[in-house]
């Protein structure tokens, strides 16, 4: 039994892939209780295609503040048709939404056991070229809305 099986329907996503092909994607949600925080775990997978159990798109937001939720990580574990997609990119704004929050990147920094992979790097990256997030570069985090 697969997290996607008992976590809880919360939007339909519909984003244009890279290739230029529509695409609609069923995103569930699981919330997580946890004494630093609690967290979502948000799960996609396109809708009516026929994929393994384990291949799925899976992001994690953590809540830093009332009014702040950090991405904490992001698992593109789906077919490389739907890679490209803008899922990270939809989910930021409709988490933001949905929790009436801000939402920042984690930093890339390992040391401090934080890291950000040049794929998120690049989904932020596209978000401040379109003049919807900013990059506070003091930080090495990027904030969404702007």
């Amino acid at each position: 039994m697969m997290a996607w099986d008992w976590a809880l329907p919360f939007i339909s996503l519909s984003t244009t892939c890279k290739s230029g092909e529509k695409r609609t994607f069923e995103v569930r949600a699981e919330g997580v209780a946890d004494r630093e925080g609690d967290s979502w775990f948000y799960y996609a997978k396109p809708v009516g295609a026929k994929l393994q159990d384990d291949e799925e798109y899976f992001a994690s937001f953590k809540r830093l503040a009332a009014d702040l939720l950090q991405l904490e990580g992001v698992k593109n574990g789906l077919p490389s048709q739907y890679h490209g997609c803008g899922i990270t990119r939809a989910l930021i704004v409709e988490v933001a939404r949905h929790h009436a929050t801000r939402i920042r990147s984690s930093r890339h920094r390992p040391s401090e056991e934080e890291t950000r992979t040049e794929a998120a790097t690049a989904v932020w990256r596209g978000m401040v070229r379109d003049d919807r997030a900013y990059y506070d570069s003091t930080e090495d985090r990027f904030y969404y809305p702007k």
